[in-house]
C-alpha cells in the first residue's frame, strides 16, 4: 500500500468543506410571506350602503305591492258577493208591474164581466211570458210535436190512431228553456200505437187469469 502523505506535525489533513451561503431572508421576512393577507379581489365584497338602501326600497314596494293585492282581491269578492246577490234586480222590476196588474184584475173582478176577467188574464199572462222571454225564458215546444227526451218529460202514454206513435198530443205542465239551458221539462201526453195495445193484450192472455 503507498503511503499517505503526512504533514510534519503527524496530524491527519483536514477534507475539503464546500460552504454554503447563509439565507439572505430573515425570519420576520419568511413569516410576513405565510401570513400576508388573502387577496381582497377573491374576497366576496360586503354590501355598500346603496345596495342596501335599493334592496330596502325593494323590500318596501313588494309590501305595497302584497297589501294593494289582498285590497283588490277583498274587494273583488264583495262585488261578487254582491252581483249575485242582486243579479235579478232587473228582472224583479219589471215582473213587478206584471204582479200589479193582475193584483187590480182580482180586486175587480166582482164588477167585470167574464168574457172581459177572462181577456184581462190573457193580457196579463202575455205580458209576463213577454217579460221573460226578454231575459231568455222561454216555453219548451211541445204539442204536436215528435216526444224529445231531452225535453220532454213522458206523463200518460194513450193508444191512438189519429197521430203517429211518439207524438205529443198534449202538455200537461209547460217546460220552459233559459236561452239553451233546460229549466224544466214539459209534462206530456204521448201517442201511442195500437200495436203496443194488442201486445198488451196477448201478454195478459198469455199469462191467465191470476189465482
Amino acid at each position: 500500500m503507498a503511503d499517505r502523505n503526512v504533514p510534519e506535525d503527524g496530524r491527519e489533513p483536514e477534507e475539503d468543506v464546500v460552504a454554503i451561503d447563509p439565507p439572505t431572508e430573515t425570519l420576520e421576512e419568511l413569516l410576513s410571506v405565510e401570513m400576508a393577507e388573502p387577496d381582497p379581489k377573491l374576497e366576496p365584497e360586503a354590501p355598500s350602503s346603496d345596495a342596501s338602501r335599493e334592496l330596502s326600497e325593494m323590500r318596501d314596494r313588494y309590501m305595497r305591492k302584497l297589501a294593494e293585492f289582498e285590497n283588490f282581491k277583498k274587494r273583488t269578492d264583495r262585488e261578487r258577493a254582491d252581483h249575485l246577490k242582486y243579479a235579478l234586480t232587473d228582472i224583479f222590476r219589471e215582473v213587478i208591474p206584471v204582479l200589479d196588474n193582475f193584483e187590480r184584475a182580482l180586486q175587480h173582478r166582482g164588477d167585470a164581466t167574464g168574457d172581459e176577467f177572462h181577456a184581462g188574464i190573457d193580457m196579463i199572462a202575455r205580458q209576463l211570458a213577454d217579460t221573460l222571454k226578454k231575459y231568455g225564458v222561454v216555453e219548451v215546444p211541445a204539442r204536436e210535436l215528435p216526444f224529445d227526451p231531452n225535453v220532454h218529460e213522458a206523463v200518460v202514454r194513450e193508444v191512438t190512431e189519429t197521430a203517429a206513435p211518439g207524438t205529443v198530443l198534449e202538455v200537461l205542465q209547460k217546460g220552459y228553456l233559459l236561452h239553451d239551458r233546460l229549466l224544466r221539462p214539459a209534462r206530456v201526453k204521448v201517442a201511442a200505437s195500437p200495436a203496443v195495445r194488442d201486445a198488451k193484450k196477448e201478454e195478459m192472455n198469455e199469462e191467465g187469469p191470476i189465482g
